[in-house]
Order: structure tokens, then sequence, then C-alpha cells
């Protein structure tokens, strides 16, 4: 009976050490989870709209913005170039993003009409987690 009763004080404790390192490991996961890509509008409004975005370290490796407006608005000029654009919406595929700032302006034939919002997606490069954000002014 001695002989069962060290074994089980054995197996408990391991058992107790495998959910205390499960909780720590868990808890560590989450607090490294962070976003990589963030953004606001520095101009929304008039003839001019910018949207700045600010990309961390380790960056995705494409980056896909949207762009959403009125499609009663003329725009006049676009940078940088976007790969599809239709009224009330543009989009760019940004590839092999590094980490820095990017910055997207659109010019428009006169005052904004109606309101803007912007969508941003791209992969986790650590995690392989798609990550999509909206931005509005």
């Amino acid at each position: 009976m001695d002989a069962i009763i060290p074994a089980y004080k054995n197996t408990f404790m391991t058992a107790v050490l495998i959910c205390i390192f499960t909780a720590v490991l868990m808890s560590q996961t989450g607090a490294e989870a962070k976003t990589l890509v963030t953004g606001e509008y520095a101009s929304s409004s008039g003839k001019k709209i910018v949207l700045n975005l600010h990309i961390l370290n380790p960056a995705p490796a494409n980056l896909i913005v949207e762009q959403y407006f009125n499609p009663q608005n003329s725009v006049i000029n676009i940078g940088p170039k976007p790969i599809k654009r239709s009224p009330g919406k543009i989009k760019w595929l940004f590839r092999n993003t590094k980490s820095g700032r990017l910055s997207i302006s659109i010019k428009l034939r006169s005052p904004l009409r109606g309101q803007i919002r912007g969508v941003v997606r791209y992969r986790d490069p650590v995690h392989g987690d798609f990550v999509e954000f909206h931005i509005s002014p």
C-alpha cells in the first residue's frame, strides 16, 4: 500500500505541473499577438483623401487595401497605382511589404461627398491568421 501512495503523488504532481505549464504558455501566446498594421486618415475631407498605414516588424508579405466612398465622387489622381478601380471602390495589393509607413492618396475633382472607409487585409506572418480591420475617419 505504501508503494501506491508515492506513485499517486508523482502522477498528481505531474498533472499539476502540466496544467501550470499549459496556462503559462497560453497566456504568453495571447500577449505576443499584436497588430502588425494600423492606419488612420491624415485627410478625409475636401478634395484630398490621405490614408496612412503603419507596418510593424515582422511585416506581412502582402497587404490588401480597399477604399470605399460615394460613387458620385470623381477621382482625378490616385497614388500609388491601384490594381482595381470601380465607382465607389479602389483596391490596392502591396507585395513584399516592409516595415514603416505607407501613404495612399486620392485626389477628387470636387470636395468629398458622403463618407469614406478603408478595409485592410493581411495574413499574420507569425501565427498565420488572416487579419481584417476597418478604418474610418
